[in-house]
């Protein structure tokens, strides 16, 4: 059994890697936008919750919205002390890795406090997400690197009282079926074990991480915020009926920019569809490689080899049914 041509050619795997990229470039563009930014805000933030969209957009977002610009792992110097993101010029580098950063950050003041929020928005378009790499633990992490950026433009020395409160927001927009049409946020909570302690929230409540995984259906109950973000994100859904909602249901209005936006990530839908396609195909040749091994007890390279799997095909199929076994083990 072999894959098809354009599985098994090299070039036309970085293909699809290069047009996910791409739709990962598009949709943060898309994002980037104030007004789509103050949505998410009221959506999902609580200190924004009672205020309008209009007044989210004009008066809470401040200052620069910065797209693929802040490293996650460098610590900076000399950097502006106004802002929660202290943003920097220089990059880092993993050996592993390459170049890491996050994907939109930027800040935003609350007016009945008068206090500044540093958020985090990053997209993930994984079509399955890797056990290996649970996303919670990535926003706890990127929620740390916020906090510890701070030490210096925010507070020197011990003043840990002036740490700035931290959003972390996730968007999946091709979640696994099990997390799909779902939100969860975590945030650190107090939990009295014995005695009166009345510790004041705001001194705790320093981060949150929200991770929405969205859905192609409407449903009963669904958040605002998921078919909103779903008819935004889609590659499936017609441009026209995409600005149709947005305009008539959500109010955002269709500057030249945004319309622009959406026509270019509907050009894109097709990127998707192959990406998750060459997904899909690689997990159930694994599946099959699986069943072969457990009714032949065999090993993977004999049940590749019983399912004549193309050569070319063996190292990717032999990595997803190494996943599929620890899934199923762990499970």
């Amino acid at each position: 059994m072999k894959m098809p041509e354009e599985q098994t050619s090299l070039a036309n795997h970085i293909d699809v890697s290069t047009d996910k990229a791409q739709l990962d470039e598009i949709a943060k563009k898309l994002l980037k936008h104030k007004i789509i930014l103050a949505f998410i805000l009221k959506e999902c933030v609580e200190e924004f919750k009672d205020y309008d969209i209009a007044t989210i957009e004009n008066k809470c977002i401040t200052g620069e919205i910065l797209l693929n610009q802040v490293p996650v792992d460098q610590d900076v110097e000399n950097v502006d002390a106004d802002s929660t993101i202290v943003s920097a010029d220089t990059e880092d580098t993993s050996h592993n890795e390459g170049l890491v950063r996050f994907d939109i950050v930027f800040d935003a003041f609350v007016p009945k406090t008068g206090e500044l929020i540093g958020v985090i928005i990053n997209l993930e378009i994984q079509a399955k997400l890797d056990p290996d790499n649970p996303l919670v633990c990535r926003a706890i992490y990127y929620l740390a690197r916020l906090i510890s950026r701070q030490k210096g433009p925010i507070f020197t020395k011990s003043d840990y009282g002036k740490i700035r409160k931290v959003y972390s927001i996730w968007i999946c927009p091709n979640p696994g079926e099990k997390n799909r049409n779902s939100m969860a946020e975590y945030g650190f909570t107090q939990r009295k074990v014995f005695g009166n302690v009345n510790e004041p929230r705001k001194n705790y409540d320093k981060m949150t991480g929200l991770i929405i995984n969205l859905s192609k259906e409407e449903t009963d109950g669904q958040p605002d915020i998921i078919r909103f973000l779903s008819t935004l994100l889609s590659t499936t859904e017609s441009v026209e009926r995409r600005k149709e909602i947005l305009e008539n249901e959500y109010h955002i209005p269709m500057t030249r920019e945004i319309k622009e936006d959406i026509q270019e990530m509907g050009s894109f839908g097709m990127a998707v569809q192959k990406y998750g396609e060459e997904i899909g195909q690689q997990i159930g040749l694994a599946k099959a490689v699986t069943s072969i091994m457990r009714k032949n007890n065999s090993t993977c390279e004999e049940a590749m080899e019983y399912l004549d799997i193309d050569i070319d095909s063996r190292p990717i199929i032999a990595a997803t049914v190494k996943k599929l076994l620890e899934e199923q083990k762990a499970g």
